[in-house]
């Protein structure tokens, strides 16, 4: 068998950094190895599954209309500083791009609660367009007032540009993540910006939860992980620069990882996801709160980027 190939810069991977199963949606036994790039520090999964997503994307799948269901009747601690964290963000972003007006396209945003969020936010004459590939989800973002298209991000065609491009919690889950960030520069309107989320390797709870399933993982859902270090390379790579990149509160991974070790004690516990366990929002809120303190001592779970194309003047 051939070495595995890094889906950032295309080099060889030889480190083998941990090896992984799906604890959270259990939908396969089998386990997946990440390696370390060390071109691009970057982990990468390996096998790639990349046509197994009917297979590893179940209907209870958090993001999609089924999976949100069972979470929007309790919204957690979690849930309302996350959603204060983001228009904090948001509002810096329409600073950055001077309309009050954005055209807002959110990729993989599954049901559109973040975009719809954002576009009563952002006031009168602000429109928002979600892409994913779930056309439940796509419908319920369509009852929401959003514009909804069921496809990948790679297939999707569209003659608009748009303020603001989303990928939060994205290009991780994808195999080509430089041709994703890249063509969402491309949609971006003059003075445009992509606002990205994604794991961040280096963080205090990937080192202990290293060999028991880290929650940032999401395996094997998550094909590409970066640091810091990573996210900034990519970017260069595909035509972007970043305004802002910084560490940000993780407390859904800390709780799915200490969630994630009781269940491999018990398999099949329940035969639920674990964002549906009774401890999941309790555990996530008092981490969110620890991540947040300790912010300026160590690296957090994610990493948050606003970013523009390269050249563009601020």
């Amino acid at each position: 068998m051939s070495a595995p190939i890094c889906l950032v810069c295309g080099e060889p991977l030889a480190e083998h950094w941990t090896s992984a199963v799906d604890v959270e949606y259990e939908t396969t036994a089998e386990s997946f190895d990440y390696f370390r790039c060390a071109g691009c520090d970057c982990l990468v999964i390996d096998p790639v599954p990349r046509e197994r997503l009917a297979e590893i994307y179940p209907s209870t799948y958090y993001s999609f209309a089924a999976g949100e269901d069972a979470l929007t009747a309790r919204r957690s601690l979690v849930a309302r500083i996350k959603e204060r964290l983001d228009r904090r963000t948001f509002k810096r972003v329409l600073e950055m791009n001077g309309t009050d007006a954005p055209r807002i396209l959110d990729v993989g945003g599954g049901t559109g609660e973040i975009c719809a969020g954002l576009v009563r936010a952002a006031g009168q004459g602000a429109r928002g367009t979600v892409v994913d590939f779930d056309s439940e989800s796509a419908a319920v973002a369509r009852r929401r007032g959003l514009t909804a298209e069921v496809c990948r991000f790679e297939e999707y065609a569209t003659e608009e540009r748009f303020d603001v491009v989303l990928l939060l919690n994205l290009i991780e889950h994808v195999d080509d993540p430089l041709a994703v960030i890249r063509k969402a520069g491309e949609l971006l309107a003059p003075h445009g910006v992509i606002w990205m989320q994604t794991p961040n390797w280096r963080s205090l709870d990937a080192r202990l939860f290293r060999r028991r399933n880290w929650a940032g993982l999401h395996c094997p859902r998550h094909w590409v992980i970066f640091s810091k270090r990573a996210l900034r390379s990519a970017l260069g790579r595909a035509g972007v620069e970043p305004i802002e990149l910084r560490a940000t509160q993780g407390g859904a991974f800390w709780a799915a990882s200490i969630l994630g070790v009781a269940r491999r004690r018990v398999p099949g516990r329940n035969g639920r996801p674990l964002v549906r366990d009774p401890f999941f929002l309790p555990l996530a809120a008092v981490a969110a709160g620890c991540d947040i303190v300790s912010a300026p001592v160590r690296d957090a779970s994610q990493v948050v980027c606003i970013a523009r194309r390269a050249g563009e003047a601020g």
